[in-house]
């Protein structure tokens, strides 16, 4: 029997604008139950005037976790009433997907990152199996471990990450850790968000110190041993920097997708003018794969994140 699942889709109005020409695809390539947008009121506007598909619906994340709630905390820590929205955001958009579990009436359900777009299908549960998988990266944020260590006595377990645009979560699983981390009574907080602040603490909370991604995944493999299989995940997060979302086509997507299997416009990236031809041009495509391009201007970055192959 295959899986429903819901997919969780956090974005603001802005990103929401940015990318929505492309959102059809996620109701064509990832095998969804219902595409759920995740947002203030305006997004829900957004979302309810695009028509796109009965399967496609807004919740408000008010109601899912009032905003209010985490900020008050982070105000506390950081002792200071002008704390940009931004920093909250930041944890409170981990959080809401965190929540979601005690909303779901499925099994599972998966978050996929507002500004990332299928470049073809995909299957979440391997065939004959049907057990689920995580999709790894390559990406290492010290501050990530130091909180999940001293959160739940958990210590990085694999070289890869889990951190990947997207996570299948198992309600359950999540649920459990939720609680275990309210057992800690070495850490104050009423709530799990509290606790996850309050260990991440003033010094650190500027430093983007938790990743959900990384916890989730570390405490399933340890303590969920063989619930889920590995599987590696390619995609060009610095797609933005190449392609302009409103201007990349069905061609594009396809002859992407041969080495991505999905690809991000990032909040910041456009497409410079000694770019904009350096995937596009026939005859580059004639003679090379887009791994092969990517890996050639990937030889000119001299720091930030970069897509590996084995």
């Amino acid at each position: 029997m295959v899986e429903k699942f819901d997919v969780l889709v956090l974005v603001t109005p802005a990103d929401f604008q940015r990318v929505q020409n492309n959102y059809p695809r996620l109701i064509r390539f990832i095998p969804l139950h219902r595409l759920i947008f995740i947002g203030n009121t305006e997004v829900g506007e957004l979302v309810h005037k695009q028509g796109w598909d009965p399967r496609i619906t807004f919740l408000n994340e008010e109601e899912l976790l009032p905003f209010q709630e985490v900020h008050k905390i982070v105000l506390e820590l950081l002792e200071r009433t002008d704390v940009p929205r931004g920093v909250t955001g930041w944890y409170y958009q981990q959080f809401l997907k965190m929540q979601y579990c005690y909303q779901c009436k499925d099994r599972y359900y998966m978050t996929w990152d507002g500004d990332t777009i299928p470049c073809k299908t995909f299957e979440m549960f391997q065939a004959g199996t049907g057990i689920p998988y995580f999709d790894l990266k390559q990406e290492c944020h010290g501050e990530y471990f130091v909180t999940m260590e001293e959160l739940l006595g958990l210590k990085k377990c694999i070289a890869k990450s889990f951190i990947s645009e997207h996570m299948l979560f198992r309600c359950d699983i999540m649920q459990q850790m939720i609680n275990d981390i309210m057992r800690n009574e070495k850490i104050e907080g009423s709530t799990f968000y509290e606790k996850i602040l309050r260990c991440i603490g003033k010094e650190r909370l500027m430093n983007s110190s938790f990743s959900e991604f990384e916890t989730y995944g570390t405490y399933t493999a340890m303590h969920y041993t063989g619930d889920y299989k590995l599987r590696r995940w390619h995609s060009f997060r610095y797609c933005g920097n190449f392609f302009d979302p409103d201007t990349i086509t069905d061609e594009d997507y396809e002859w992407l997708g041969h080495d991505f299997d999905a690809v991000s416009f990032e909040k910041g990236c456009s497409v410079r003018e000694d770019h904009k031809d350096i995937f596009t041009k026939k005859e580059y495509r004639d003679k090379l794969t887009a791994r092969q391009i990517l890996e050639i201007a990937q030889e000119a970055f001299t720091e930030g994140y970069k897509e590996v192959w084995d």
